[in-house]
């Protein structure tokens, strides 16, 4: 009878550093043959030269390492998994931005074959005290640090001293058993104080295809200026210059970043929001671009 498959639970709020961690661990080769089942397959970042193969939704590199998208089935997807004929020795499992990590760990629990052996949050630190005073996402937050066993806090050096040791006192009341990694992101911080979490209507997801090329500028524009109804935008799109470049925009903590790639074929945006004059106003001028 094969061995269960060890697997590992990445959770963490919108924008925690869930692809920027996949990426490292991708990058770093630490674990071979290991299966990295994402949510969002375009946004991760993988150097073209691992590349060793591209079947339908997997693409195999050549440290035996693959990438899958999520399908709308887990469960059955995890069965497919299974049976496949060069089957992975490790799995990681990156959760939605909005999901709670003990479903999950129910679903690994109950799914024959696998193993859960981590569950691990990423928190962003610069973010944390923002989210935790938004009613409509503070639970969940607290939820996605309560639940686990370890817990990645990054981006430690946004905050000064003072903060640092107030937000570590906060958490620690939160998972007093978890165990901790910091970690300080590579660059600074934004200059000047997102404008953010003004609003505390329902949480919306919307996906919008942007097939055509598009004005950048524009889009960082209308998403700077949406700002205090905006969690959250991820999505690949096609500038209007003359290169055509695709880029990979993502939007977090009140900033825009765009980073040009070759990964991904399908051009759209996902924009999570809370219900709001702003947020639909972001909405139809992005259908208009």
């Amino acid at each position: 009878m094969a061995q269960a498959i060890p697997t590992t639970l990445l959770c963490g709020f919108l924008g925690s550093g869930k692809t920027t961690r996949i990426n490292s661990l991708i990058r770093s080769g630490a674990l071979e043959n290991a299966l990295f089942l994402v949510n969002d397959f375009g946004r991760i970042n993988i150097d073209a030269a691992l590349i060793e193969s591209r079947e339908d939704n997997i693409l195999r590199l050549d440290n035996g390492c693959a990438c899958c998208g999520i399908s709308g089935n887990l469960s059955a997807q995890l069965r497919d998994i299974k049976r496949w004929s060069r089957r992975p020795t490790h799995l990681v499992f990156e959760a939605s931005g909005i999901a709670r990590p003990r479903p999950l760990q129910q679903l690994f629990a109950a799914a024959q074959g696998y193993r859960l052996d981590e569950s691990e949050t990423l928190v962003d630190a610069s973010a944390f005290e923002r989210h935790h005073r938004d009613a409509a996402i503070s639970d969940l937050v607290i939820a996605q640090i309560q639940e686990v066993s370890r817990l990645r806090i990054n981006r430690v050096n946004w905050l000064t001293d003072e903060q640092r040791e107030h937000l570590l006192q906060r958490i620690a009341a939160i998972n007093p058993a978890a165990s901790w990694v910091l970690e300080e992101a590579e660059g600074p911080p934004p200059t000047e104080p997102a404008t953010v979490g003004g609003s505390s209507g329902a949480l919306v997801t919307e996906s919008l295809p942007l097939p055509h090329p598009i004005d950048v500028e524009a889009l960082n524009a209308l998403l700077a200026a949406a700002a205090p109804s905006l969690v959250r935008a991820k999505g690949l799109v096609r500038a209007n210059d003359r290169s055509g470049t695709r880029y990979v925009v993502q939007f977090a903590g009140g900033r825009t970043t765009r980073v040009a790639t070759s990964a991904g074929r399908t051009q759209a945006l996902v924009v999570i929001g809370h219900q709001s004059h702003e947020l639909r106003s972001l909405l139809a001028a992005l259908r208009e671009l």
